[in-house]
């Protein structure tokens, strides 16, 4: 079955506390740092994207069958990752983390315990912290041992945020998109033309595919599709995956949903039957899935391959 294959989805800052000097600390980090401040926040340039020399496709897919790490750990990606958050106004998430980790690396007390002020004093009113988490910082920054560990819970909630909120979206965002669209060989969407699996499989093809079946409204299907990747990509029988299982149902198998996908009576019955045991587990989906992918093997992957929206992308990718 193909789903089986793709497993790998303020307050205002008072200004008199920012840096004097922008190099005080650790130099070009407290300028970046500064960007949170009101009045630079509304009209600072958005960071450059990464350049498209030394990287090539599949090292670009890679960061959306990963998990954050993976974008994080590569400059590209990382560089990516930061260009999203600026445009969702998120991007003081990834530049508190940051900041933590040249606080880590600093060699004198002094310096640790100063810089540890200025992030508390510039992120505070921009980052989402439990209030425990905000107050252990406060505490371990006046301490007179400031340790930096006292920093982790409040680096662990931000990059929690990351993890199960912004990176899924950037995943499935524009900028992301563009960006491995760029990247792709013509070779791979040619290879479309004679695999439905390919196409399936293909980020870039997905998004095309998708496009295409919200002109002729059949989009639910592949969303249905691509949520059910996302349910067996879950630690099997867990809370989590019970609660997206039923969150698929309510929102692609039952009657009347805006986003209802059309199964054989049987199938859904039997779906159904299973949620309310709670006899929940990776296979829940398999039959509709079967049914979903050869509906749109059928005849909207035929006529996507005659369309313009298939038809155009292949005429702009390079050999």
């Amino acid at each position: 079955m193909l789903a089986n294959r793709f497993l790998g989805a303020t307050e205002a800052h008072n200004q008199s506390q920012l840096p004097k000097d922008k190099d005080r600390i650790i130099g070009p980090m407290n300028w970046s740092m500064a960007i949170f401040e009101p009045s630079q926040r509304q009209n600072r340039e958005a960071p450059p994207l990464p350049e498209l020399g030394g990287i090539e496709y599949p090292r670009a897919a890679m960061w959306a069958s990963g998990n954050l790490n993976n974008v994080l750990n590569d400059d590209k990606g990382r560089q990516l990752f930061r260009c999203f958050l600026f445009q969702s106004l998120a991007d003081e998430n990834l530049s508190f983390i940051e900041a933590t980790d040249k606080l880590k690396k600093m060699k004198s007390s002094d310096e640790k315990k100063a810089f540890a002020k200025e992030i508390i004093s510039l992120y505070s009113p921009y980052i989402n912290l439990s209030s425990g988490a905000m107050k252990k910082i406060r505490e371990a920054a006046e301490s007179e041992n400031f340790d930096p560990e006292d920093f982790n819970p409040a680096i662990k909630e931000v990059r929690r945020l990351l993890e199960n909120d912004q990176f899924p979206r950037f995943r499935r965002s524009e900028i992301y998109l563009d960006f491995l669209e760029q990247l792709l060989p013509r070779a791979y969407a040619e290879k479309w033309a004679t695999s439905f699996e390919a196409l399936l499989g293909n980020h870039v093809g997905r998004h095309h595919f998708r496009i295409f079946l919200r002109g002729i409204h059949a989009e639910e299907n592949l969303r249905f599709w691509e949520a059910v990747v996302e349910f067996r990509a879950v630690k099997n029988k867990s809370p989590a995956m019970v609660n997206l299982a039923r969150v698929i149902m309510q929102t692609y198998l039952a009657e009347g949903a805006s986003n209802e996908v059309f199964l054989p009576f049987g199938v859904r019955q039997v779906i159904q039957k299973r949620l309310d045991e709670n006899d929940i587990d990776l296979v829940l989906f398999d039959d509709a899935i079967k049914h979903v992918e050869q509906v749109l093997r059928n005849d909207p992957y035929v006529r996507f391959l005659q369309s313009p929206q298939y038809l155009n992308l292949l005429a702009k990718l390079k050999s």
